[in-house]
């Protein structure tokens, strides 16, 4: 996702305030953050100044106080960050905050109207992320590859350059899942919270994970197909009556285990987690370094906020529902990871293996101000009303063609 693609929104959102925001407000609003980049045209806030400026009139007698003009500027915006936009179509820039190295320069087109701030069209033509062209494989299906019984490619979204589908999908369940490729992945802050510090680094294998959380209609499946089967039927998540879509929440984390088993994948790991949401340069939220376009999020149905975007194109990673892994959780767990990052290259990182409570797992997602290192620990055997999960497939590196066979003499 481009970086400061939510900012970038924000400028669409101001430059067309005939059209609703987010799908939720009436036409004339801005849904902003305050301190975010808003954008506001010439014409409305001049009216802006002049409904501040302007001497009040006093009502005559019998006569209706005249109408004040309402100021379209949110009054919770930071002044020195709301600046003019006069046309659509013409390319704009916006410098990034103290310390950032490069600009944000984009082209911005409004969308039809009756569309929200999420359908106008961003041409970014800088930026530190990775691009949405980056999720269109241009490779070959690599000779002999297979995917595990059970999943299918989407190959019109083509293949990597190491010829694996970018996009496959679970038969059993009908999600479908992004390709994470192998590499390095920065986990954890130097600047954070102190549980998330330090930063380190480690070697993953390719994996896929779910593009979006596991839903109340997905859990469902699970326990129909048990119910069928006359095996015992899972416990129901604690919004069993919610919609379809919402992630389903309130398991605990062997049942969601499970479930993932079942699904012929597994829970990830924290390493994989943050990987997965940050991309291979480490961002601190998946659409890069800039504020959210939301000041304030619920729980929601699944992938209801495209800009929670990941640079693999996996949702609802920075907000939603928590999310479990496999990791044992312990508060100093990075102080460790780092210092066995300092003797040996880490691989495949699964946790630290002595906790002072076993019986706690780390939950990742939903952190303060968006932050994909946020970490937490939970009680891995109670129920809890945010936590919600998603799974992933592991490619092994020996995932190799068969040897060809050879003819008999």
């Amino acid at each position: 996702m481009r970086t400061l693609v939510a900012r970038t929104l924000l400028l669409l959102a101001g430059s067309v305030l005939s059209l609703g925001c987010g799908g939720q407000k009436p036409p004339g609003t801005v849904q902003t953050v305050p301190g975010a980049v808003v954008a506001v045209p010439a014409q409305a806030q001049a009216a802006n100044a002049a409904s501040t400026s302007a001497p009040k009139a006093k009502a005559k007698s019998g006569s209706a106080a005249p109408e004040k003009k309402k100021s379209q500027i949110p009054t919770n915006a930071d002044p020195g960050t709301v600046f003019l936009v006069n046309s659509n179509g013409q390319p704009m820039e916006v410098e990034r905050t103290k310390g950032q190295l490069t600009s944000d320069q984009f082209v911005v087109a409004a969308a039809d109207v009756g569309n929200d701030s999420t359908k106008f069209i961003v041409e970014s033509i800088k930026t530190g992320a990775l691009s949405s062209q980056s999720l269109i494989g241009t490779g070959q299906p690599k000779p002999g590859f297979t995917l595990p019984k059970g999943f299918v490619p989407v190959r019109e979204v083509g293949y990597s350059e190491e010829g694996l589908p970018m996009r496959i999908i679970c038969t059993k369940t009908g999600t479908n899942l992004a390709l994470v490729p192998a590499g390095t992945a920065i986990v954890g802050t130097d600047v954070g919270a102190e549980e998330c510090k330090p930063s380190f680094t480690v070697n993953l294998d390719t994996y896929y994970m779910e593009i979006l959380e596991v839903t109340v209609r997905d859990y469902e499946k699970y326990r129909t197909e048990m119910r069928e089967k006359k095996k015992p039927v899972p416990p129901s998540g604690s919004n069993p009556s919610a919609e379809p879509t919402w992630p389903v929440l309130g398991l605990t984390w062997a049942s969601t285990q499970n479930y993932a088993r079942w699904a012929g994948m597994e829970l990830p790991t924290e390493s994989e987690w943050e990987k997965a949401a940050r991309g291979p340069n480490g961002l601190r939220t998946p659409w890069g370094e800039g504020k959210a376009l939301w000041s304030n999020r619920s729980l929601t149905t699944t992938g209801a906020y495209p800009t929670d975007h990941s640079p693999y194109g996996i949702l609802d990673l920075a907000g939603n529902a928590k999310e479990w892994c496999t990791d044992l959780y312990s508060s100093s767990g990075h102080v460790d990871a780092a210092a066995a990052a300092e003797r040996e290259t880490l691989h495949n990182w699964t946790g630290p293996k002595k906790v002072k409570d076993m019986n706690q797992r780390v939950i990742k997602g939903n952190g303060r101000e968006w932050n994909c290192w946020h970490r937490e620990g939970k009680d891995m055997g109670k129920s809890h009303f945010d936590v919600g999960f998603r799974c992933v497939l592991r490619i092994p590196p020996d995932a190799k063609p068969p040897a060809p066979h050879k003819a008999s003499s």
